[in-house]
C-alpha cells in the first residue's frame, strides 16, 4: 500500500508498552530512495528529545487514529540513536558536521522546486512510500508552473540531483518528452478534469 510520507509527520508513535512520542520527520537515502530512519520527538519523558528509529521497526500505520506503531519498548527507545548521529544534508551545515551526503529529510525535500532540463515546472508536493519495504516509489509533482491544476507521479530514478541550498530537484527529462512519453520515464499524469474529478494518464 502507498502512503504519503509527509502525512505521517505528527503521528503518535506507539510501542509495545505505550506512547513513545510523535513522528517529526523521516529520513531517506537519495540513491536508493529507501526510507532509513523515523525521527521521533519523545517530548518530555526522555532527556534526548529526538531519537532515530530504524524504519524496519515500523510495523504498521493507522491513518484513522494517526498512529505509527513500532515494535519497540520505552526501554529500547532509551538505547536508540540520538538524532544528531545521522543528520540529513539539510541540517549538516547547521550542526557544522560532515555526514552522509545522501541522507535526506522528507520535511525538507517536500516543497522543493522541480527543474526539468528546460524549465522549472512546479514543486514536490509529496513522496509516496510503499509500506511493503518502505521504499519511495513516486515523487508527486504539482506542475503549477507548467500545467496548473495537474500533478505528475514521477519515478525517483529520474531525479539527478537534490540541491538543498537552492531547494531545487533536478530531473533529467525535458518537458516535451515527459508530456509525450510519460510511460518511458515511469511517470503517471493526474489531469485535472474539472473541480470535482481527476483522471490519470500513464
Amino acid at each position: 500500500m502507498l502512503w504519503e510520507a509527509s502525512m505521517m509527520i505528527g503521528y503518535a508513535t506507539v510501542g509495545s508498552d505505550g506512547e513513545l512520542g510523535q513522528v517529526s520527520d523521516m529520513l531517506f537515502d537519495d540513491t536508493t530512495w529507501q526510507l532509513r530512519w523515523i525521527v521521533v520527538n519523545t517530548r518530555h519523558w526522555f532527556a534526548r528529545r529526538e531519537v532515530l528509529l530504524p524504519v524496519d521497526t515500523l510495523s504498521r500505520v493507522d491513518p484513522i487514529r494517526r498512529l505509527a506503531i513500532v515494535e519497540l519498548t520505552m526501554q529500547q527507545i532509551e538505547g536508540s540513536l540520538a538524532v544528531e548521529a545521522h543528520q540529513p544534508v539539510s541540517q549538516q551545515a547547521a550542526f557544522q558536521k560532515d555526514g552522509d551526503p545522501h541522507l535526506r529529510s522528507v520535511v525538507a525535500v517536500v516543497g522543493h522546486r522541480v527543474y526539468l532540463l528546460d524549465s522549472v515546472v512546479g514543486h514536490i508536493e509529496e513522496l509516496l512510500v510503499d509500506d511493503a519495504g518502505w521504499l519511495i516509489c513516486y515523487v508527486r509533482i504539482d506542475t503549477c508552473k507548467w500545467h496548473p491544476g495537474d500533478r505528475v507521479l514521477l519515478a525517483p530514478h529520474s531525479v539527478r540531483e537534490i540541491d538543498w541550498v537552492d531547494r531545487l530537484v533536478h530531473v533529467d527529462i525535458d518537458c516535451r518528452e515527459l508530456a509525450a512519453h510519460p510511460a518511458r520515464y515511469g511517470a503517471i499524469w493526474m489531469r485535472k478534469v474539472n473541480h470535482d474529478a481527476t483522471h490519470a494518464d500513464a
